[in-house]
């Protein structure tokens, strides 16, 4: 008899393993490192689901 293992997809992911990066755009920040006035975050793996893209239950 197995034991089947009930799986959630992870609601801070939405199962994507990877949450994305997001860029900003200011005018206040023009003249910062960034050429374009960019900010970015960069890519993480979720923390949540430690990048399955689901949780066990």
């Amino acid at each position: 008899m197995s034991q089947e293992e009930k799986k959630t997809v992870c609601p801070t992911c939405q199962g994507k393993k990877v949450i994305e990066g997001v860029c900003e755009t200011s005018s206040e920040w023009q003249g910062s490192k960034a050429d374009d006035g960019q900010v970015c975050t960069p890519d993480q793996e979720c923390p949540t689901c430690k990048g399955k893209g689901y949780i066990d239950e």
